[in-house]
């Protein structure tokens, strides 16, 4: 529980960190800003994916039959979240490896920032659906 409530920390640590990061590559035309956002990204990827496991690790199993599809449900749309969002950074890497000039694009950084904020979004979406729909098969069983 205590190591939870540390990467609830750090995820919002790095949620603003992420965001003044975006403001400063956008305010100051400077390859140092442009280059701390992509380097907050990863860093906020990666924090959302390990209080994601932690989250998951804590358990939907309520009940065999009904809590199976509240897990199946959720492992479905986070697995789905990831490898799209995963993809969308890994292309990116990959066209700014044949010109080094997209990363420092602030169209892509805008539509990166718009694209982890919805991954953010969803991730943290479809936990609260988790814990509703569980919470309410815990009333259901009483």
């Amino acid at each position: 529980m205590r190591s939870r409530k540390i990467l609830n920390i750090v995820v919002v640590l790095l949620s603003v960190f992420f965001v003044v990061s975006f403001i400063l590559s956008q305010v100051i035309v400077d390859d140092i800003f442009k280059n701390l956002f992509w380097v907050a990204t990863p860093l906020l990827f990666c924090s959302v994916l390990l209080d994601l496991n932690a989250w998951s690790k804590l358990g939907l199993d309520v009940d065999k039959t009904k809590s199976s599809t509240i897990k199946r449900g959720f492992n479905d749309s986070t697995t789905l979240l990831v490898v799209f969002y995963g993809t969308l950074l890994i292309l990116i890497v990959l066209f700014d490896s044949f010109n080094n000039e997209i990363m420092k694009n602030n169209f892509v950084i805008i539509g990166t920032f718009i694209m982890t904020l919805e991954f953010e979004l969803f991730t943290y979406l479809s936990i609260w659906n988790a814990k509703k729909e569980t919470r309410q098969l815990l009333k259901g069983s009483k």
